[in-house]
């Protein structure tokens, strides 16, 4: 009957099933993103190919006017005046760009004015005493506003407030698809009317953080109220290339005029950032602007973003490239992408080829793991995880496609981390048995080699050319009613533990003890091409160490008598075939046989060590001599015995 718990188990601690067990818990672990791991993860290992690999900028359109450190000194303070702004737009809008947008939020009039301070003086008497004097004050944001209304100009917008400003340009929707992956907001809150209503567009500024409020990417749509409201960047870009209208067809694809662009998840632009030295090419100083460092046809037919890296603005967002990214480089970079058509998008099937990416390879690890040795394993796991985030990091740069890079290789080297464990308890395990069985009867040095390559030993059972050795002592039998029984089991206990140690010395493995007589085998568990030399000089060592033994005083009083020893060569089965619990690697045929036939033969010729003629042929050593021909037991023909010469 099948022992099925039996097989379950093999099945169950076998390396390659424990790694593939492994890759499917992990696999599901992964595709369920529990606690959103696997996203973190997958999101940090695409921002650090990112950093290794920034996006090309050849024929980029974009430039940044970035009102820095030392335009606000040279201001003063923080908001800029708006006569600054003004005299900043008009020198922008003098080059004749395609459009400029500022990614500054105008909340309510300029509070550093003149006019602003005659406006709030408290005494309602000295305001009417200077009523002459706010009459004639100039007014910055009324100039501000008139140069707004000469250009192609974006300000802009908040995400919060209850609901979107009618000054918004807002996206044309085919179908419900456009509505469905915007990102929702309750509304958006606009920038002081005069201004917003001098410039042409209004565009949502806000940009929103993942993990840890990491900006990865910058909001092209956003829903507010069942209408689509565009962002900053893609207004920007929309009157640049003189578009009426954006538009959404039913399949979800933005149509910016030039481009059509497949909305990612909410709405949103995947940001492929560029390299630093792009962005310090692309961006102009204020202040240099506004003293007149800057000539103003630099920016003609460009997209121009107005922004402020300097501290004191608070425009500064953890992005992939550090914690302290203006968000008008963020704006500028979603801008380039726009207008490049760069959208990195994670398709539909992106799960199911992770998923099928990670347990191939990690199959492929764990069958691995199994067979060859925990270096070679790791590395094959290392290979394998980098030729995934090889195809990830390709998908991502040529085809701007997002591929998870992490979670593949993590489920590789965890579940081939698991079957390589797995093989290296059954190791142990192989090892524990190895020696368990064969400590006792081999040498240490034949254990070692056993131990360090184990598929060496063939337990199932092979045909092989051994050498078989029998030992006895003469006239055992009267010597027992000799000695008291204590005795004659300690000189048992010298005498077998002398022979057993000669025959380990000389390479042999002892097959049993039965009396006063072993039985041991050469060339097995391991092979040696001299088996039958080291056989016949380890017979040669048993004579010498027993008439040695008979000279001890315990043994001469009881009369102890002398040692025989047959040996012969020939093809013998050989296997284990004890089970578990017991040793019985032994040999099976005609060799074994006949060397006990001749340990008799002994008794015929007088001798102490009868060598049989398939030993004799087998080794290679020249002080044989025959005894002479003899008819053994069992067999049907005479057989020639030789012995060592002085035997």
């Amino acid at each position: 009957m099948i022992d099925l718990r039996r097989h379950i188990k093999r099945f169950l601690t076998a390396p390659a099933a424990v790694g593939g067990l492994g890759a499917l818990i992990f696999t599901a672990l992964s595709a369920g993103d529990l606690y959103g791991v696997a996203s973190v993860l997958r999101e940090r290992a695409i921002d650090a190919i990112q950093r290794a690999a920034p996006r090309g900028t050849g024929g980029a359109g974009v430039l940044v006017v970035d009102i820095d450190s030392a335009s606000v000194a040279r201001a003063g303070r923080w908001p800029l005046p708006r006569a600054d702004m003004a005299r900043l737009a008009e020198r922008i809008l003098e080059g004749r760009p395609a459009a400029v947008a500022f990614d500054i939020f105008f909340d309510g009039p300029d509070r550093h004015s003149l006019r602003a301070h005659l406006e709030g003086a408290a005494d309602s008497r000295l305001r009417a005493a200077l009523a002459p004097f706010l009459a004639e004050a100039p007014d910055p944001d009324h100039a501000f506003g008139e140069t707004l209304e000469r250009g192609q100009t974006i300000l802009a917008a908040l995400a919060g407030g209850a609901a979107p400003p009618a000054a918004f340009n807002f996206v044309r929707v085919e179908g419900r698809a456009g509505l469905d992956m915007a990102r929702p907001i309750s509304g958006a809150l606009a920038p002081y009317e005069p201004l917003a209503s001098e410039a042409l567009a209004l565009g949502v500024s806000s940009l929103f953080g993942e993990d840890g409020g990491i900006v990865r990417k910058a909001p092209l749509l956003l829903s507010v109220r069942g209408q689509l409201v565009p962002g900053l960047a893609l207004e920007a870009t929309r009157l640049a290339q003189s578009v009426a209208m954006l538009t959404v067809d039913a399949s979800g694809r933005l149509d910016t005029g030039t481009r059509r662009l497949p909305l990612g998840e909410g709405g949103a632009l995947r940001l492929r950032w560029s390299d630093s030295a792009h962005w310090a090419q692309r961006t102009r100083s204020a202040a240099d602007l506004l003293e007149g460092r800057v000539a103003p046809e630099q920016f003609e037919g460009r997209v121009v973003i107005v922004g402020a890296s300097a501290p004191e603005a608070g425009a500064l967002r953890p992005t992939t490239l550090g914690p302290l990214t203006p968000t008008v480089q963020i704006h500028a970079e979603a801008a380039e992408q726009i207008l490049a058509g760069t959208a990195p998008l994670r398709p539909q099937s992106a799960l199911p080829i992770e998923v099928g990416a990670a347990l191939a390879l990690a199959g492929m690890a764990a069958a691995v793991a199994g067979r060859v040795g925990p270096t070679t394993a790791f590395a094959l796991q290392l290979t394998l995880s980098a030729l995934w985030i090889a195809i990830a990091a390709t998908a991502l740069i040529s085809y701007d496609l997002v591929l998870d890079p992490a979670g593949p290789p993590l489920i590789v080297l965890l579940s081939g981390n698991m079957a390589a464990a797995a093989a290296f308890a059954r190791t142990r395990r192989m090892k524990a048995f190895i020696s368990r069985k064969f400590e006792q009867y081999i040498s240490v040095d034949v254990v070692r080699e056993i131990i360090a390559h184990p598929e060496r030993l063939r337990r199932e059972g092979e045909m092989r050319v051994i050498t078989a050795l029998f030992t006895d002592i003469e006239n055992f039998t009267p010597m027992t009613h000799r000695l008291a029984p204590h005795d004659l089991i300690a000189l048992l206990d010298i005498y077998l533990s002398g022979l057993e140690r000669i025959v380990t010395d000389h390479g042999g493995m002892v097959d049993g003890v039965t009396g006063d007589a072993i039985h041991a085998f050469f060339n097995v568990p391991l092979e040696r091409a001299d088996h039958a030399d080291a056989a016949i000089a380890c017979a040669a060592a048993i004579i010498e160490f027993s008439e040695s033994f008979r000279k001890e005083p315990l043994a001469a009083e009881a009369g102890f008598g002398r040692t025989r020893v047959g040996v012969e060569t020939g093809p013998a089965i050989v296997g284990d075939v004890g089970g578990a619990r017991r040793l019985n690697y032994t040999a099976y045929g005609d060799a074994v046989i006949v060397a006990s036939r001749l340990e008799q033969a002994n008794k015929q010729f007088d001798s102490q060590i009868c060598i049989g003629p398939g030993a004799a042929a087998a080794a290679q050593r020249r002080d044989l001599t025959p005894l002479g021909a003899l008819r053994l037991k069992g067999l049907s023909e005479d057989t020639m015995i030789f012995t060592l010469e002085g035997d």
